[in-house]
């Protein structure tokens, strides 16, 4: 398990566009901006949403919400 979760988390966040949909999906849930209202830091908003569905259905943003949550530095 610990092997598929670093090569999960380096996979998604070393490359570019992956590392701007996961920062695309914080953003959205910290504004609470529809997808359409992205700012062009993010790229276009289709292909962000596209990438963010597609993970939701392989369940990578959950592994990678408990993976942020669980290295959150908080005592």
């Amino acid at each position: 398990m610990l092997s598929k979760v670093m090569c999960l988390s380096g996979r998604i966040y070393n490359q570019l566009d992956h590392r701007k949909t996961l920062e695309s999906k914080l953003y959205n849930m910290c504004t609470g901006i529809p997808w359409r209202d992205l700012t062009s830091y993010f790229s276009a908003w289709s292909a962000i949403w596209s990438r963010f569905s597609l993970w939701s259905k392989k369940d990578i943003l959950n592994e990678l919400f408990r993976i942020l949550s669980r290295d959150t530095g908080m005592d």
